[in-house]
């Protein structure tokens, strides 16, 4: 996979799993940027199409037939080099927002500059692509990226590739900036750590262990100060940050926990929008940490809470000690042809849901040492050397991890021999893996599992859900040729 082709993969993603659209104005790079969204599995849904500004004397119609774009980008013809790449600074940043209000897409990119072999500006001599991204914010939509990306040399391909690629890290940039705020600066200054609680807009996240407060219609419940101690002490809450503007906090559930709202988060914590999972995971881990750091790891002695929460101090020794995370693998691996998917099935796992290896990383492991031996360990199979490839991470507080995703090839026709952690594995074809990600809801609670074979007898398995991990290395995988 080339570096354009997996950053236009990880835009798509990110795009889908927070529910968001985007548009593209692009001149230098000729459609590439549009093309690379397009090729990518599912764009439909993210990608509400664009336009290509080649001819800059004719391309007034696909410049929302717009008088002053138009003009703006023909003015982009200065003497100079420096004055005509400003020029294109600010033609794209215009560009951007005027596309994103027309489109009515969450993000807009604009993309323009110069390709080679030969150039007009005086002292031009080499590639170059000013690109702006517009976004719709609480202050409505302007521009929050914006770069001029240089190439030392004049080959028009190259040039092409290296600035739609560019393109693409702006936009992820830009779509996973948003979510949680988590407001690292401010957790030291008590004062407006108070600020925030005495806030009328601040609200309370509810824990128990790897449970979470959720409303009835499946979002994550967020209490006023008042309505969150009845649940806990919310004088010691840890505050989370800001979401669109508004404080969070969340609350350690020592008081209450008998509630029925009371959910498991890895079960339903995909199933919330991007920035509310951000905010129960977060706080899962925050809550899980605090009870288990009531004592110092060095001495014994108890300690006290510090940084909003987020640090704790040793009253005997005055060691600091803050939240951690400890790293996992987690691997989809492959044959060699790949059309097939090595899947498993553990003990905590509903029968029929299978889903990609996974385990700690031992001390003073590399995490492709890791893969290799856990993968050995659990099936039996040794994967191919210098395959591991890294996709991704993400948060698994249950207690207090953090996965780190891979791809992995190996021969199929290694026999399978499963460790006591595992209740059974296989090699899955494609047909098979596809209808599993066709079934909706909660897969990952034994009703709803049970539920999904009861309705439909000839499903050969179940898979993870989506926005987790697990499954996104699934759906990766299928994409694939």
């Amino acid at each position: 996979m080339s570096a354009r082709t997996a950053a236009f993969k990880a835009v798509v993603d990110a795009l889908k799993a927070r529910g968001k659209t985007t548009t593209v104005v692009e001149s230098t790079a000729g459609g590439l940027i549009s093309s690379s969204i397009m090729a990518v599995e599912g764009s439909s849904a993210v990608y509400q199409g664009g336009s290509v500004a080649y001819s800059t004397q004719k391309c007034k119609p696909v410049l929302l037939n717009d008088a002053e774009l138009h003009a703006s980008l023909l003015n982009a013809s200065a003497a100079d080099a420096a004055s005509y790449k400003a020029s294109k600074r600010d033609w794209t940043a215009k560009t951007a927002v005027a596309y994103c209000e027309a489109m009515g897409t969450d993000y807009a990119v604009a993309e323009g500059g110069a390709a080679g072999p030969t150039f007009r500006p005086k002292g031009l001599d080499s590639g170059f692509s000013a690109i702006a991204v517009a976004a719709r914010t609480p202050d409505g939509i302007k521009v929050v990226r914006q770069t001029l990306c240089e190439s030392p040399h004049a080959r028009r391909g190259d040039n092409m590739e290296r600035f739609a690629t560019a393109a693409a890290r702006e936009l992820l940039a830009a779509a996973t900036g948003d979510g949680l705020d988590r407001c690292a600066g401010e957790r030291d200054n008590a004062k407006a750590i108070a600020a925030y609680a005495s806030r009328s807009d601040a609200s309370y996240v509810v824990c128990d262990g790897g449970k979470a407060l959720f409303e009835a219609d499946g979002k994550l419940e967020r209490l006023s100060r008042a309505d969150a101690a009845r649940f806990g002490d919310v004088a010691t809450a840890t505050f989370l940050g800001t979401l669109d503007g508004a404080p969070l906090f969340a609350v350690d559930a020592t008081l209450e926990t008998d509630d029925a709202r009371f959910r498991d988060t890895r079960v339903h914590g995909p199933f919330l929008s991007f920035s509310e999972n951000q905010v129960a995971l977060a706080a899962t881990a925050l809550v899980t940490w605090k009870r288990r750091s009531g004592f110092c790891s060095i001495c014994g002695g108890p300690c006290t809470l510090g940084s909003a929460g987020h640090a704790r101090t040793c009253q005997t020794c005055k060691a600091v000690s803050f939240p951690k995370s400890d790293p996992a693998m987690i691997c989809a691996v492959s044959n060699r042809a790949n059309d097939k998917i090595l899947l498993a099935r553990s003990p905590r796992h509903p029968e029929g849901v299978m889903t990609t290896l996974a385990g700690f990383v031992e001390a003073g492991e590399t995490f492709e040492a890791c893969v290799a031996r856990e993968v050995l360990e659990e099936t039996g199979v040794r994967i191919d050397e210098g395959s591991v490839r890294y996709l991704k991470s993400q948060p698994w507080p249950f207690p207090q991890s953090c996965m780190v995703a891979f791809r992995a090839t190996a021969d199929c026709g290694q026999e399978l021999v499963l460790d006591d952690e595992l209740l059974e594995a296989r090699w899955w074809d494609r047909s098979a893996v596809r209808r599993a990600c066709g079934v909706p809801g909660a897969v990952m609670s034994p009703d709803v599992a049970k539920e999904a074979f009861d309705k439909d007898p000839s499903l050969e398995l179940l898979v993870p859900p989506k926005k987790v991990v697990a499954r996104e290395l699934i759906e990766a995988w299928l994409s694939e040729t």
